[in-house]
């Protein structure tokens, strides 16, 4: 990766950290061109279950890193759902066998 990739990298991480909020933890980023026209960034995510990969392959870095930047309020909306509804169904699950 070059020293550009690693400052774009950077600037991304500062952008999707407010976007993913207090309760997702972006872990790691990485740039992948496997091959000349197409561009992979892998985002890793510390969430409420553990660990998420997102994966967003595009043309060029910006309009992948725009994906990323579009997309991180659903990941974070995802998670806090995922709270709200999964305790829950796991209680009702409990009471309806006793």
């Amino acid at each position: 990766m070059s020293d550009a990739d690693d400052r774009f990298l950077l600037t991304l991480a500062r952008e999707l950290g407010p976007l993913f909020g207090p309760r997702l933890d972006l872990i790691g980023l990485d740039i992948e061109r496997p091959d000349d026209a197409r561009v992979r960034i892998t985002a890793l995510l510390g969430t409420s279950r553990g660990t998420q990969r997102i994966v967003e392959e595009g043309d060029s870095l910006t309009s992948v890193a725009a994906t990323l930047l579009e997309r991180a309020p659903v990941h974070r909306l995802a998670d806090a759902f995922r709270e709200v509804v999964e305790p829950a169904s796991i209680e009702r699950s409990t009471a309806a066998s006793h």
